[in-house]
């Protein structure tokens, strides 16, 4: 057993490291803790940007062709995510996870296009080409790799999405958030914001975008429901999950109990009926049988 007085002194001991160190804790110390305010983002929201239409801008792609904007999302629903090529953060994951995300849902260039814009003016077709090559998409029909014409494109853009970056001078690199937006005859219908998609958030994205009805859906930023009526596939659309039961049960256990009730209270009366009429029937038969001819 610990000696008292060992024990009063590692803990005196340990009071006065604390003691210390709050007394080395100085101002610019803590200081150089915060992160300069002028370099946080503003992550967008969902709730206004619901509906809102998109600038039909000029994109320059990858193989060095413009298009319109307009001309990828009149084919089919798209996907837009922001990145730039020389991002040494959140980018090159997020798009692995991305990449990763679309390869289990599949149907990616039948069903939907993925669209990935650089935000950054810098990137010419060469820098498209080689991000595109990075992630194993530069041959894949259903991504394309593209850049805004013009500075005016960019911004008309990006003001459309509430997509907020700043440039950081000591590390020579954009901060931004990660972003994937849903886009159906260019209005926005759905937005992810944050590290990761899931493939059944993003399949609930899909539906959308096709215009798709969507019984229920997980909550923006959470990772699934867990009691849903469908599950969806792009392949076969909606197909009912066991959670329908849970809201279908009650309801036909309910109208069971009542049915055999009702049933049992009309077999129990119908029997009553019998039985009391029973004796006036024999009793109708004996006097018939003692009536003088």
């Amino acid at each position: 057993m610990m000696d008292p007085i060992e024990t009063c002194c590692k803990t005196l001991a340990s009071f006065l490291a604390i003691l210390w160190s709050s007394l080395l804790w100085t101002p610019r110390t803590l200081a150089q803790e915060i992160p300069d305010q002028t370099l946080l983002f503003r992550p967008p929201d969902e709730a206004s940007l619901f509906g809102r239409e998109l600038p039909d801008i000029r994109l320059i792609r990858a193989d060095g062709n413009t298009e319109m904007f307009s001309d990828l999302w009149q084919r089919q629903p798209i996907f837009v995510t922001l990145v730039f090529s020389r991002c040494a953060g959140i980018c090159s994951p997020y798009m692995g996870l991305l990449r990763d995300t679309i390869d289990q849902v599949g149907s990616c260039g039948d069903r939907y296009r993925m669209v990935v814009i650089s935000f950054d003016l810098r990137d010419d077709p060469a820098a498209l080409t080689a991000l595109a090559e990075h992630h194993g998409l530069r041959d894949h029909p259903g991504w394309t790799f593209a850049v805004p014409a013009s500075e005016d494109d960019l911004n008309q853009l990006c003001q459309s999405l509430d997509f907020d970056f700043r440039w950081d001078e000591t590390r020579q690199q954009y901060n931004h958030p990660a972003v994937t937006v849903a886009v159906r005859h260019g209005k926005l219908v759905r937005l992810s914001v944050g590290e990761e998609i899931s493939p059944g958030r993003f399949k609930e994205m899909l539906a959308e975008a096709r215009g798709e009805f969507v019984p229920i859906y997980p909550i923006p930023g959470q990772s699934a429901a867990l009691f849903r009526c469908f599950d969806y596939d792009p392949a076969r659309g909606f197909t009912p999950n066991w959670g329908m039961l849970l809201l279908v049960f009650p309801g036909v256990a309910a109208i069971a109990i009542i049915a055999g009730i009702f049933g049992f209270s009309r077999l129990t009366a119908t029997s009553r009926q019998s039985r009391s009429a029973l004796p006036i029937h024999e009793a109708s038969n004996e006097t018939q049988s003692v009536t003088p001819r």
